[in-house]
């Protein structure tokens, strides 16, 4: 071989090295369930708007249904995703089979437990509602967790793309204890009614609530109770775990205990109101927080009333770790 094909051979082979390498160590053509390389449009889901400001998304949310529509919020497809999948994704979702164009994506989680309704026109996306079971009725059961998320216009087509969608949690749990001064008559969870009354039983695409009738929640659990009190001591009472959706500031939302045989209230208060009260509501980083803000990112409360042997005075309220002293008693 003469030295000028030899140099061209080896020009060749040199090439023919460099392309293996490259072939190796980058994306291939063929994408497969296996494949590291990333590709196609996927919404990658949060939820940092709790108490603690974690990315808690993986822990608690463990199905969703994603909303498609059009840039003029026309209605274009829906998609369920299970657990084993948005698990094996990591909490993304892959959006695929659109039409190149600019679409809006609105994520619920917790729909699979038929536990809500979709109402109003779906193919609208402002005439959307979603409601709880017996919305303006009576809702006795435990809810599923209700997550919601909304990710704005963007452009979807071929090319790799991952949005994030911040979602927030739309149920509340209440685990409501009621007890009373030194008493020969210690109250009976059988003796009450505990319940929790709002017109917050349905939402709108962008999680406002657009409800016209009041729900009333009933308790899922009721039992007798025993607490000792940092100031009054041993205690004893009742414990009602309600749960409501979401709270809001500006929705009044009426804890109520009334006395089984007769109808006659003990009490009925506004919670927001009362949870507003409490005056110093603080983020994890120390920084004052919004009463709403609070109520979207908080979802568990304990709220303890300690009433007078009577029942006809406040003498201390407890939401989770705020205590509020009624001054010189409030009359209920």
């Amino acid at each position: 071989m003469d030295s000028k094909r030899s140099d061209k051979y080896c020009s060749l082979k040199h090439l023919c090295y460099i392309l293996a390498v490259l072939l190796l160590s980058s994306c291939t053509w063929v994408k497969d369930e296996n494949d590291d390389c990333p590709y196609g449009f996927w919404l990658n889901l949060h939820y940092t708007r709790n108490m603690l400001d974690v990315d808690a998304a993986a822990k608690c949310i463990s199905e969703v249904s994603v909303f498609i529509y059009d840039s003029e919020g026309n209605f274009v497809s829906r998609v369920d995703v299970p657990q084993s999948t948005l698990a094996a994704n990591k909490h993304r979702v892959r959006i695929e089979g659109l039409e190149e164009g600019d679409y809006q994506f609105v994520v619920w989680g917790g729909l699979s437990g038929r536990q809500y309704g979709l109402g109003g026109d779906k193919d609208k996306m402002d005439e959307f509602r979603l409601a709880v079971e017996n919305s303006g009725a009576t809702v006795s059961s435990r809810l599923q967790d209700l997550y919601y998320g909304y990710l704005k216009t963007v452009h979807y087509n071929d090319s790799y793309a991952t949005h994030d969608v911040y979602m927030m949690k739309d149920t509340n749990q209440l685990a409501c204890l009621v007890v009373q001064l030194s008493s020969d008559d210690p109250l009976s969870p059988d003796d009450y009614d505990m319940k929790l009354v709002s017109a917050n039983g349905e939402m709108d695409i962008e999680n406002d609530l657009v409800a016209d009738k009041e729900t009333t929640y009933m308790p899922f659990e009721k039992s007798s109770v025993t607490i000792d009190d940092i100031e009054y001591g041993k205690l004893q009472g009742v414990k009602y775990n309600l749960n409501t959706l979401r709270l809001m500031q500006d929705t009044d939302c009426r804890l109520i205990l009334e006395k089984k045989d007769t109808g006659e209230k003990v009490f009925d208060i506004s919670l927001p109101e009362y949870i507003g009260m409490l005056g110093s509501l603080y983020g994890n980083d120390g920084s004052p927080m919004p009463v709403q803000e609070y109520l979207d990112r908080q979802d568990f409360y304990t709220v303890v009333f300690v009433l007078s042997e009577d029942l006809n005075q406040l003498i201390q309220l407890q939401v989770n770790s705020w205590r509020l002293r009624a001054k010189n008693h409030l009359k209920l």
